[in-house]
């Protein structure tokens, strides 16, 4: 009670239940996710709905939907849920919760993450990020981690929020040195050159053909290395042309490394942020990390575009 008026509240209890049905149109989805029964879900919904004295949902026989009356309730509640998480993770003693975790793609990591972390720690000196170099599907409860960078787009593995931040653009990268011995005039010439391959982005080539409509070219002859980063030196070595990832070799392309001779087309891979699902323990380090990754993406963008 603040003075003499009493706050008409909904179910708060029913809330998070009410928004991940919502959100996933399915009752059994919020049950899963809240690791509660379909009935405990259904019963919570009722009870909302009862409170508020309109329904929410539709229900039919494999499906919900939502009511006029549920899409205008959504929004609101989303925010007051944000704000609840948001002011509950300031209070816990953020010192005490260890460093953040960060999985990421190796050849990423050290090609673009390291290169700008410095700017991550000077406007976050309070904040350790510990990196972890990983191209496995994540396991966040099982692995420790906190926030993941991976090659993908949704739908998202079990367990994670997904986000993209960048774009990949893809296109044949080869030593200077190689290219002054064989001139490339159109892809096809490419036929004359070694091929080379990335166990950890077998289809790279196939990829490519695709984007551009490239011919006379077979996608499966060539040396296979085992790491991206493995490739992307021995491309820069003379051993062959790689199907290089634009934000893995901007600096070998700026440095003379490395030469682009039919530039780069958009792929249908993104590098995404995961987190995982529900309200993790460094909410507001995670926030942080995830919002400077994201502005780094935005920069990075406009320095290949421009």
């Amino acid at each position: 009670m603040i003075g003499d008026k009493v706050r008409r509240l909904p179910a708060l209890k029913a809330l998070p239940a009410f928004e991940i049905s919502a959100d996933r149109l399915s009752f059994s989805a919020a049950a899963e996710q809240l690791r509660l029964t379909h009935g405990a879900i259904s019963r919570q919904i009722r009870t909302l709905e009862h409170q508020l004295g309109v329904p929410l949902f539709r229900r039919f026989n494999r499906r919900i939907e939502l009511t006029q009356a549920g899409a205008e309730f959504l929004p609101a509640v989303r925010q007051a849920l944000q704000l609840l998480e948001a002011a509950a993770a300031q209070v816990v003693d953020q010192t005490k919760s260890g460093p953040l975790v960060v999985s990421c793609l190796a050849t990423f990591m050290m090609r673009w993450l390291i290169p700008r972390l410095y700017r991550f720690n000077a406007a976050h000196p309070e904040i350790e990020v510990r990196l972890s170099a990983s191209h496995a599907p994540v396991h966040f409860e099982e692995g420790g981690v906190d926030v993941a960078i991976r090659l993908g787009r949704a739908p998202w593995p079990r367990g994670c929020i997904g986000q993209s931040f960048l774009p990949d653009r893809i296109g044949p990268v080869l030593s200077p040195v190689l290219l002054d011995k064989r001139p490339l005039r159109r892809p096809s010439d490419l036929k004359r050159l070694p091929l080379l391959h990335a166990e950890t982005r077998p289809r790279a080539w196939q990829s490519w053909l695709k984007a551009t409509g490239a011919a006379g070219l077979d996608p499966s002859k060539g040396a296979r290395l085992e790491h991206t980063y493995f490739l992307l030196e021995a491309a820069a070595s003379g051993l062959g042309v790689a199907i290089g990832s634009l934000p893995l070799v901007t600096q070998d392309l700026e440095a003379g490394r490395l030469v682009a001779p039919f530039g780069f087309v958009a792929d249908r891979n993104a590098y995404s942020l995961l987190r995982p699902v529900g309200r993790p323990a460094k909410a507001v380090q995670t926030r942080a990390f995830i919002a400077w990754v994201q502005s780094e993406a935005q920069r990075s963008m406009m320095v290949a575009d421009g």
